[in-house]
């Protein structure tokens, strides 16, 4: 039987694309891979120049020992019996995170991208999904068009970050959502979790969530794209279904954004869905406070625990002065 995200494929020019676990025989390969990139793509990889030596290869292919995993893409020769490897075209690993989830990173060689991403990517979430691993998240630059378009193509949503220049991205490794650390049920936590539906993927009231208790994990809510929202597939959504409540911030007043709210209301009646208005005679903080005391008080009222800050304590609403 194969190994998890083991590959194989015939490029038709006697030669095939072999996808295989990284191995300490890889660090030579690995680094005249990123020898091949340009500045831009290393600024793309580190958010920096940042030219990496031997070390961190060494420390790269020993990824499997840390809980990680690592898959490398190798050209092979198919017209030889002992079927030689000619050079590694791409590379994608996870670090496992202490959350459970695993941090996804990786290259491709420049005259090997379109189609091997993709196919690279999948292999690692297979992986990832045999070892119990639930999501891989990354850091992505705002700019950086490619990766986004890449994790976009999959069930995404997106986790807080404390700068405007990048996105932290989170995919499922099974089905098309990804689900909160930890599983749906959560086990013992001391935090609420607060689904925020906004356009973009960005809600300018996460900091305040935060210091109120809550975890927030934002979805674009109705987008185009290979995987769409469950929900208005009439599938349950497993984020919604782990959350303690779901803040629909500032929607267009559009059929699919009706859609969602009435989709949410059938497939998870338990979890109370609080509106935020596009416009108001208040400003952005105001509507943060009213909105957390609206999910506050619903919270109340399905018979939930308060929102509890980092030492246990239990949080008031918050009230507009």
């Amino acid at each position: 039987m194969e190994r998890p995200g083991t590959r194989q494929v015939d490029l038709g020019d006697g030669r095939a694309l072999v996808v295989r676990p990284m191995a300490p025989g890889d660090v030579d390969g690995l680094v005249e891979l990123y020898a091949g990139l340009s500045d831009e793509d290393r600024y793309r990889r580190f958010f920096s120049a940042y030219r990496p030596d031997r070390a961190f290869f060494e420390r790269a292919v020993a990824v499997w020992s840390r809980g990680g995993a690592g898959l490398v893409a190798v050209e092979v020769d198919t017209t030889r019996p002992d079927r030689p490897e000619l050079r590694i075209v791409g590379e994608a690993s996870y670090e496992l995170l202490p959350s459970g989830d695993g941090e996804l990173g990786m290259a491709v060689a420049a005259d090997r991208r379109g189609w091997l991403g993709p196919y690279l990517l999948d292999a690692l979430l297979e992986v990832a999904a045999s070892r119990g691993v639930p999501n891989l998240r990354a850091d992505v630059l705002a700019t950086n068009a490619p990766m986004l378009a890449l994790l976009r193509s999959r069930g995404h949503a997106y986790l807080p970050t404390s700068d405007w220049v990048s996105l932290r991205l989170v995919i499922g490794t099974r089905g098309d959502t990804p689900v909160w650390s930890g599983g749906p049920g959560g086990g013992l936590r001391r935090r609420g979790r607060l689904l925020v539906e906004a356009p973009g993927g960005r809600w300018h009231g996460t900091e305040e969530a935060r210091e109120a208790g809550f975890d927030v994990v934002t979805c674009a809510g109705p987008r185009a794209g290979r995987r769409g929202c469950p929900a208005l597939a009439g599938r349950p959504c497993p984020l919604v279904e782990g959350a303690d409540a779901v803040v629909v911030s500032r929607a267009p007043d559009d059929e699919r954004w009706r859609a969602l709210v009435d989709a949410h209301a059938e497939l998870h009646p338990g979890v109370p869905v609080c509106i935020e208005p596009r416009e108001g005679p208040a400003g952005p903080e105001t509507l943060t406070v009213a909105i957390l005391d609206r999910v506050t008080a619903a919270l109340a009222a399905a018979g939930h625990p308060p929102a509890r800050d980092e030492d246990g304590g239990e949080r008031e609403p918050r009230r507009d002065e």
